[in-house]
């Protein structure tokens, strides 16, 4: 808990709202006062002793004497103050401290979680196989379409094809952004908890560094969420497609659909991700608050 985080995904309003609920109120601005003090001491001594006779001191071994002192000291004070101000991720870095210390966080090294618990898990996240896919034929249509022979548009064959192109691009990329419709983006992260559980979080772009979310790509990262739905065996599953209208159509349709992007990486030879629709229990799914590393 002690290390230092880097956030690539951080929801401030929840941060805000958590933070206001568990101190009361927030602040971002904390008050410092420094004091510095140099002293000067000057100190005077008198003293004044006897000796007892020789056969008590012999006796007794004391020695009787007397002091003075007399001290002076000048001090000179400097105080400053300054103001820090709290940014988003250090008020994270709080709250994460705060929900440890008063047991909010949910341990789950032998339990699995529960809908409303706070969870910390660590894993490697993919983004929707059928976003990821649709996304990589819209850059691949459109990488075509710059790469083609501009000087020849002029015939009538090169014009058709380019405006055909250039019209797939087009009716892809709407596509794609109807399968982010509301702003957000499922991202997946397998056998995170008990080593069987699967994970679907659900961000909002707003709050991503990079909305390619090419930073996510290829590593390790702790997510910190809140648990609003899970599936504890195979009979239930979690649609990846449940916030748009494909999610209406006849399973036939959807099947057939699926069979067609998959197609591109059996038989056409595309490094794409094998697109599924459903993420099969046991899996949970989870509200982020940060995605941090």
């Amino acid at each position: 808990m002690d290390k230092l985080i880097v956030p690539v995904y951080l929801n401030q309003r929840m941060v805000f709202d958590l933070i206001a609920m568990l101190q009361g109120g927030i602040s971002t601005v904390t008050a410092v006062t420094q004091t510095s003090s140099e002293t000067s001491t000057s100190q005077q001594e008198i003293s004044a002793g006897f000796r007892v006779s020789e056969v008590i001191s012999t006796l007794f071994k004391v020695d009787i004497s007397g002091a003075i002192a007399d001290s002076t000291a000048q001090v000179a004070g400097t105080t400053a103050s300054e103001e820090r101000i709290h940014t988003p991720a250090s008020l994270f870095y709080q709250l994460r401290t705060l929900l440890v210390e008063r047991g909010h966080l949910t341990s789950l090294e032998e339990t699995p979680p529960n809908p409303g618990d706070f969870i910390e898990f660590e894993g490697a996240l993919e983004r929707n196989p059928i976003v990821e896919t649709i996304d990589s034929m819209a850059a691949m249509v459109g990488i075509a379409t710059e790469f083609e022979d501009k000087p020849q548009r002029k015939r009538s064959n090169s014009k058709n094809l380019a405006s055909e192109n250039e019209k797939l691009h087009g009716q892809i990329q709407s596509f794609s952004n109807r399968l982010k419709e509301g702003g957000t983006i499922d991202l997946i992260a397998r056998d995170v908890f008990l080593k069987k559980f699967s994970a679907v979080i659900t961000v909002e772009s707003g709050y991503l560094n990079d909305a390619s979310m090419s930073d996510l790509v290829d590593g390790q990262f702790r997510v910190l969420g809140k648990v609003t739905k899970c599936i504890k065996d195979e009979s239930e599953s979690i649609n990846l497609l449940r916030k748009t209208a494909l999610s209406k159509m006849p399973q036939s349709i959807l099947t057939g659909f699926t069979g067609v992007l998959n197609s591109l990486g059996d038989e056409q030879g595309f490094d794409v991700p094998r697109s599924e629709r459903i993420v099969k229990g046991p899996a949970v799914q989870i509200l982020p608050i940060s995605i941090f590393a």
